[in-house]
């Protein structure tokens, strides 16, 4: 249940409009940081985002967007690092990539592991089906050649 200040604070960023915050999200500006300029929560912005049917789906949007943002940045970075600062541009590319890779899945750039389950059952029954399958006529004679290297 939300108070009369949390519903005025709610209220406060009606009036900022769901667009303009959005694309505030969208161009880099963190929801902690958005919490802080607005003096709101974290508990009641997410009230706030849930307050409207659809508006997670934007804001799940916005943050997509955002990763981008996150992206061309670790870019930009590594791109203007100097000789004397690159242990401190590798640092902030990799944030930057880890970011990128948690708003937008496609920047997620770790090796899945994949699982193989092999049943040796299965393929002896799936051989031998093959095998059962297999008529004389498409069996073709042919006569053996000895190919070795040398005398024994």
């Amino acid at each position: 249940m939300v108070g009369e200040v949390g519903l005025a604070k709610m209220a406060a960023l009606d009036a900022v409009g769901e667009d303009e915050i959005f694309e505030q999200i969208a161009q880099g500006q963190t929801m902690q940081l958005l919490c802080k300029k607005y003096d709101i929560g974290t508990k009641l912005w997410y009230k706030w985002i849930d307050s409207v049917e659809g508006r997670r789906d934007r804001y799940n949007s916005a943050q997509a967007e955002a990763a981008h943002f996150y992206a061309n940045r670790a870019v930009q970075t590594s791109q203007a690092a100097t000789p004397d600062m690159v242990n401190v541009a590798r640092l902030q590319v990799d944030t930057d990539k880890w970011i990128a890779s948690k708003l937008n899945a496609q920047y997620d750039t770790r090796q899945r592991d994949v699982a193989v389950n092999i049943s040796v059952t299965d393929l002896h029954a799936e051989a031998s089906a093959l095998l059962n399958s297999v008529q004389m006529k498409d069996v073709i004679d042919v006569d053996a050649e000895d190919v070795s290297d040398g005398e024994r």
